[in-house]
């Protein structure tokens, strides 16, 4: 059964958490997809990924389509939602449906406590998880500090 964990954050702070959990999954030796919704989103990610820790470091490419051979990274960044090797964990940078979730053991996604219309959808992706009978986890604000 798939564990979706929904992570209250802010705007400002979601990309840090983002980061974490990556590493988190990571070092519990999991396959981690991060789910973007453009090539600039990707490439921030990318970016990210590299500086974000002074302590650790996350092997990690983004996808490439048209590529003949796909990298064999544990960490895949995808803008949208290609098939591509199967992996334990998905992290969404971005909207997307319970049902595209369903297909991996762990799921985050992110409630950004300061954007309303984006609060709201969090609260119908919730219901809708919830209805398909996934295992939903709500994750409180954590101030840094």
């Amino acid at each position: 059964m798939t564990t979706i964990y929904f992570v209250q954050t802010t705007a400002a702070e979601q990309k840090e958490f983002l980061c974490r959990w990556v590493d988190r999954f990571f070092s519990e030796r999991k396959r981690v997809r991060i789910l973007v919704d453009s090539m600039a989103a990707a490439q921030l990610i990318d970016r990210l990924l590299w500086t974000f820790s002074q302590q650790s470091f996350i092997p990690h490419a983004i996808f490439n389509p048209q590529a003949a051979e796909q990298s064999d990274e544990p960490v895949m960044i995808t803008p949208g939602r290609f098939r591509a090797a199967p992996f334990d964990a998905l992290v969404c940078d971005c909207e997307t449906e319970p049902e595209y979730m369903s297909q991996f053991d762990t799921a985050v996604h992110f409630i950004l406590d300061d954007e309303v219309e984006r609060k709201n959808q969090s609260r119908l992706l919730w219901r809708k998880a919830r209805d398909l009978g996934l295992d939903t986890i709500h994750v409180p604000y954590e101030k840094k500090g």
